[in-house]
């Protein structure tokens, strides 16, 4: 795969599944806009770098779930 199609493919479906998931995430729970504020204006006392690895797996989390090929298999909190 050239640089060119991997950006393509990229742009057509990694990024919009994360901005999907995002949008997910923000509806499902909003307390999350609350702390990512927080993050941004300096008011927070969370660790940016933590809350940053936590977003990101909630994020992760709603991909694989909601994708056509999802099988439970017990690994993820919930299941």
């Amino acid at each position: 795969m050239t640089n060119k199609e991997t950006i393509d493919r990229w742009a057509e479906l990694v990024i919009p599944a994360v901005f999907k998931a995002e949008e997910a995430l923000q509806k499902a729970k909003p307390e999350w806009k609350v702390r990512l504020v927080a993050l941004s204006n300096g008011t927070s006392t969370e660790d940016p770098q933590k809350v940053a690895v936590e977003y990101c797996t909630e994020i992760a989390t709603i991909i694989v779930t909601q994708g056509k090929d999802y099988v439970p298999d017990g690994t993820i909190d919930g299941e």
